[in-house]
This record gives structure tokens, C-alpha cells and sequence, in this order.
């Protein structure tokens, strides 16, 4: 389909017309491909066509900003009578997302590369402490994330009801083994790490844990501190 000769024909169309229906000013040549706001470069389409002629435009160039533009389109106030279809918006919608995909990867993310403060950090914390999650919030997660079906591989990476981890106490080697083989090893020198392990409890709850356990969710970052 041509659509660079579909754009200049509704281009042309508003040109030589007057009305008095709701009308919105748009950019013949747009500016992020150098156009100007000189009124040779202006043109006053309905609102269906402005939406049509962005769609074109993306359509025709194919860039990140027309992308966006278009998808733009869809965002309106009380004063603007735009109307669009479920289609319309799904393809203006994944034309924007695929866009940001390529252009806010790698050094074209304005945040690549850099870290925020430790000030910054605190405050980012200070803003959710205490935060809950709503019902809603949790049951997104879990019919998105949890209840999401696993691929073969991605299960045989995280399987773990049949396998033991045992350390050798003279070499302090570790090895992840099927229960089934644990009878093959000397019980005097393999043996599982989370049985000798020495534990701590939690001083807000009570809680009995590895070390490594207690200090990253227990103690000072325990939910039961009251002083957090």
C-alpha cells in the first residue's frame, strides 16, 4: 500500500476546504524530520484525520519519535473530540512499545551507565517504607508471575524437591545430588551444610535462621519492627 501517496491526498483534501467542524492544527512535514511551525507547513485536520495522519506518517518513516507521536494521539483532555478504535489502539500502542524497546536499550537510556546517590536511595526508601500492597496489586502478581505455566528448561533449572546439597567437612566441597544417591556417600564426612550450621534468632520474631538469613530479613529489616 502507498501510503505516502494516501498522505498527501488528505493533506491536499484539507487544504482546499473550509469548515466549521472541531479541527486540530498538524505539522505537514513534522518537525522531528525538520518541519517548520511556518503556516505554509500547517494544516487544520477533524480529529479523525489528525489521528490518520500520524498513523500514516508512522507508517510511511517508521521512526522512534513518529512511533510515539502517534501513539500520543490517543491522550486527550475534555476539549478535544478524538475518538479511536480497540484496534487503532492496539497498534498505536505497540508501535510506542516496540519503539522505547530499541531506543531506551543500552547507552540510549538516559539512565545507562549511571547509579543513583546514596541520598537518593534513602529517599526512595523513605517513600516505601511501610508501603502495602493492595489485594489487587497482589492478585496481578500471582495470576502474572506465580501462576504463570514454567518451560521445561526453566522448571530443570529450578527444581529442587529431589535434590540434597551435600559438603564435604575435610574439603569443604559441595555437591547437589538426588536424595535417591545419598546412601552412596560416607555419612561421616558428606553431610548436609543446613544441618551444622549454626543458627541465630531474630530478635523482633523470634525466628530461628542461618546467619546470612537473619541479617538480610530479620533483626533491623524485620516486618515486626515496630521502629521501621
Amino acid at each position: 500500500m502507498n501510503y505516502k501517496n494516501l498522505y498527501e491526498k488528505l493533506i491536499n483534501k484539507a487544504k482546499n476546504r473550509q469548515t466549521d467542524v472541531y479541527t486540530e492544527v498538524h505539522h505537514i512535514i513534522p518537525r522531528c524530520l525538520g518541519g517548520s511551525d511556518c503556516c505554509d507547513n500547517l494544516v487544520k485536520l477533524t480529529a479523525k484525520e489528525h489521528f490518520v495522519a500520524h498513523h500514516l506518517l508512522y507508517k510511511i518513516h517508521k521512526t522512534s519519535k513518529l512511533a510515539h507521536a502517534w501513539f500520543s494521539m490517543l491522550r486527550c483532555d475534555a476539549n478535544q473530540k478524538r475518538h479511536f478504535t480497540a484496534n487503532q489502539y492496539r497498534m498505536a500502542r505497540e508501535a510506542h512499545s516496540n519503539a522505547l524497546k530499541e531506543t531506551m536499550c543500552g547507552s540510549g537510556n538516559n539512565f545507562y551507565g549511571k547509579s543513583h546517590t546514596e541520598e537518593t536511595k534513602r529517599k526512595i526508601g523513605l517513600a516505601n517504607k511501610n508501603r502495602k500492597k493492595t489485594q489487587k496489586e497482589i492478585d496481578n502478581w500471582v495470576q502474572k508471575v506465580a501462576k504463570k505455566s514454567k518451560s521445561a528448561e526453566h522448571r530443570s533449572k529450578i527444581g529442587r524437591s529431589n535434590l540434597v546439597t551435600l559438603k564435604n567437612i575435610q574439603t569443604n566441597e559441595c555437591i547437589r545430588i538426588d536424595k535417591s544417591e545419598v546412601i552412596l556417600y560416607d555419612k561421616t564426612i558428606w553431610k548436609n551444610p543446613a544441618v551444622f550450621q549454626r543458627k541465630e534468632i531474630c530478635i523482633h520474631c523470634g525466628v530461628k535462621s542461618v546467619p546470612g538469613n537473619i541479617k538480610r530479613w530479620h533483626n533491623e529489616n524485620c516486618k515486626h519492627n515496630s521502629s521501621r
